[in-house]
Formats: structure tokens, C-alpha cells, sequence
């Protein structure tokens, strides 16, 4: 009977050590995220659609990892430079610090705080990367002032939700083909297809609001000309570790 006392003892003192280091766990990962900008209340409060606790956004961590695809429910932008620098700079963050793809990513794609994801250079284009872009879709006046600082500029914005898919391409500050529709509706359609559009079949989505077509476009077309123009957001190819940025614009905060 002693050896069973001791037995439970010793197993009631592991469960309250294990409840201890994880209550100084989420302690510290709260104070990660209000110090990041995207912590919204306690965590376990925060529940999705399917009324379970919705995982938290991790904090950033700036050890290299190799970039994360993305590109669905979201908004970015590839802009052809040489330096994240310009790209930061034309953003005009008022708070910026270093975060690898997982992390970086995972705060830009929150549904909170305006973050910006940077990355390192790809293939000659640096991507900026958040839900905050989405707005830019709207905001022409910005998005050309924008396209103005580099030599090219390309937008994309995906949300299967409100079926709203978005492409653009700038070049020397002139907007040559752009094209978005939300809900089968068309809202833009500006210049002649490209030769990659071309390519991928895009003739045969409607050339303007209620004209019948043979399809309407899709998240995956967006995914599709942007690799097509320069990035694949999926990276099927590999690319080497690497740190990006996050930063949150003073001009470009969700509404």
C-alpha cells in the first residue's frame, strides 16, 4: 500500500511539472505574439468554424528554412529587384524584424495585425506577401505608385470564398495586363492577354462582366501565371534555406 501511495505521488507531482512548464510555455509564446502585434486575446479563446481552438500564429523565429508554399487566400506582390532593401523601404514599415519562411508567413496570413512578409530574392523578385495586399486590388492609386519604383511589378490575389481572383503585371511603371473578378463578376480587365495566358488557355474566361464563357478563372490559374510570369508560390523547385522579413506598413493597415 506504501509503494502504491508513493507510485501516485510521484505520478501527481509529473502531471503538476508538466502543467507548470506548459502554462510558462503559453506564457511566453503570448508575450512573443502582443510584442509581434498579432495576438488578439487568449489563445484558446480564439476558435475556428469548426468550433475548435484555432492554432496559434508562431512567433518569429529566424532560423533559415526553405520558402513555404502559398498563394491560396491571399494576397501578394513579386517585385523585381535585387535587395529585400527597396521592396522594405517602398513599404515604409513602422515596425520590421527578421523571420524565416514558417513563421513569417504564418504571421503575415493571420487574421490580424497587418503584417508584410518579405522574402530573400528569388529568381530576381523579391515577394511581399499578406493579407493586408488583398486591399490593393482596389487601392490603383497605391498599387501604381507602387509599380512606379521598380522596373517590374506583378500582383496576385486568390480567395476562393468570394471567388475573387486577381493578376496584374507592371513593367517601368505602366500598367500592362490586369484582370480581376469576384463572384463571376469582372472588375478589371486591362491590356491584351500575355503569351502566358495565352499559353495557359485564359482566352476563354470572360472579357467583361456577363458575357458568357466557357470557364470562369480558379485559384490554381492564379498560382499558374504567377509562375508563369516569374515565382511558382508552390516551389516545386528547391531553394536553399534563407531568412525574409516581416513588417507592418503605417499606410497599408486592414480595415
Amino acid at each position: 500500500m506504501r509503494l502504491l501511495l508513493v507510485l501516485l505521488l510521484f505520478r501527481l507531482v509529473q502531471w503538476l511539472a508538466e502543467k507548470v512548464r506548459a502554462w510558462r510555455r503559453h506564457r511566453k509564446l503570448v508575450r512573443q505574439l502582443r510584442d509581434l502585434g498579432v495576438y488578439g486575446g487568449t489563445i484558446t479563446a480564439d476558435r475556428s468554424k469548426s468550433g475548435r481552438p484555432a492554432p496559434p500564429v508562431p512567433a518569429p523565429c529566424r532560423e533559415p528554412d526553405g520558402p513555404v508554399p502559398f498563394g491560396y487566400k491571399t494576397a501578394w506582390l513579386a517585385l523585381r529587384c535585387g535587395s529585400p532593401e527597396p521592396v522594405i523601404s517602398a513599404l515604409r514599415p513602422g515596425l520590421r524584424q527578421s523571420a524565416n519562411w514558417t513563421t513569417g508567413l504564418a504571421a503575415a496570413q493571420a487574421q490580424s495585425g497587418g503584417w508584410v512578409f518579405v522574402s530573400p530574392v528569388l529568381d530576381g523578385f523579391v515577394l511581399a506577401v499578406g493579407d493586408g495586399l488583398f486591399a490593393l486590388a482596389e487601392r490603383q492609386d497605391e498599387l501604381n505608385a507602387l509599380a512606379a519604383q521598380f522596373s517590374e511589378v506583378q500582383y496576385f490575389a486568390s480567395h476562393r470564398v468570394s471567388s475573387s481572383y486577381c493578376w496584374a503585371r507592371y513593367k517601368a511603371g505602366r500598367c500592362l495586363r490586369a484582370y480581376c473578378t469576384e463572384d463571376g463578376r469582372v472588375l478589371r480587365n486591362t491590356g491584351a492577354l500575355t503569351p502566358e495566358e495565352q499559353a495557359l488557355g485564359f482566352g476563354a474566361f470572360p472579357a467583361q462582366d456577363g458575357q458568357d464563357a466557357d470557364r470562369q478563372p480558379g485559384e490554381e490559374d492564379v498560382l499558374d501565371i504567377a509562375a508563369a510570369w516569374g515565382v511558382d508560390p508552390r516551389f516545386e523547385t528547391p531553394y536553399p534555406p534563407s531568412t525574409g522579413w516581416l513588417c507592418r506598413p503605417d499606410g497599408w493597415k486592414e480595415e
